[in-house]
């Protein structure tokens, strides 16, 4: 049995490969997205527990694809965690505006990543 459904958002497919291979390894059931669009098409029909997103992409960068969920009925309540190469103060300040939840910085440490989903996770499945 699956510990819950996680959406990989980035348009770097070595990136979305090796994080869905150790959400995978921990129980928990992936589904992926290599842009924007996708993301969001994904996030409606699959209603993800926990989405982790870029902000670095084409066809919606993670700040439109945040706001668009957090305007719909469907995700506005789903947490998201940006794991960015994007480290200035203004992508920062605008991640927590828009609801998100932790903002993880390239290259990350995987035990940071799992425990953070991990978190949220627990989080969700409590309400």
């Amino acid at each position: 049995m699956s510990k819950g459904k996680v959406l990989v958002v980035d348009d770097e497919a070595d990136i979305v490969k090796t994080v869905s291979l150790r959400l995978k390894s921990r129980g928990y059931e992936v589904v992926t997205a290599m842009d924007g669009v996708q993301a969001t098409n994904v996030a409606f029909r699959e209603k993800p527990d926990v989405i982790i997103l870029d902000i670095g992409m084409p066809a919606g960068d993670g700040h439109t694809v945040a706001k668009r969920l957090a305007e719909s009925v469907q995700t506005f309540d789903t947490p998201i965690i940006f794991l960015t190469a994007r480290v200035n103060e203004n992508d920062y300040q605008r991640a927590f505006e828009e609801g998100v939840s932790k903002y993880i910085a390239k290259p990350y440490k995987p035990e940071e990543l799992l425990s953070s989903v991990d978190e949220l996770m627990q989080r969700v499945q409590k309400v």
